[in-house]
């Protein structure tokens, strides 16, 4: 009888033990962090991506700002070039505007002076249209006014210095006289 005593009171205590077991794991675990500490939380992250995206917007824009910055580099590294080969070309037109055509000697200085202008025009070199037209203060510089009855006010009577631009943006103006 004294085991059997022994062998309820153990089995008395393995059910307490199962009993304990199962209260903790119907036990609910509880989060140590609050509703307002995950919304901190996740404010956060939500700042950090923003930040992240602004900063990857920044440096996309930067990247774009640096390569037009070269294609520009590119298009205007030879202009110093060019404007100190504008006044051998100007020599060259004062020259064969004195010249007989009929000479070999000028026709081969009009061959030279083509050529040198057809490399300057693959460069992005282009004169600026002045003699008739309209006078514009962006490619055409004023350096005379005349009252002329053959030519209509604001319009270009002379050019006395041809103008250049290079890739679209004004190298030189175009030296000129303009009707009142």
């Amino acid at each position: 009888m004294a085991e059997e005593n022994k062998k309820d009171e153990n089995l008395d205590i393995e059910d307490e033990q199962i009993e304990d077991e199962e209260e903790y794991i119907e036990a609910e675990i509880v989060d140590d962090e609050s509703e307002d500490e995950k919304n901190d939380d996740s404010k956060e992250v939500n700042e950090y991506q923003e930040s992240y995206q602004r900063l990857l917007a920044d440096f996309t824009n930067y990247k774009k700002r640096e390569e037009a910055n070269k294609a520009d580099f590119k298009k205007f590294a030879q202009s110093a070039l060019i404007e100190k080969l504008l006044p051998v070309i100007d020599n060259l037109d004062r020259a064969l505007a004195k010249a007989d055509e009929n000479d070999a000697f000028v026709e081969g200085v009009i061959m030279t002076r083509k050529e040198l202008m057809k490399v300057l025009e693959n460069e992005g070199l282009e004169e600026i249209e002045s003699d008739g037209c309209e006078f514009d203060h962006n490619f055409h510089q004023a350096v005379l006014t005349e009252e002329s009855d053959s030519v209509e006010e604001n319009h270009i009577i002379e050019t006395f210095q041809k103008g250049y631009k290079l890739n679209g943006r004004v190298l030189r103006p175009a030296m000129v006289k303009v009707s009142k």
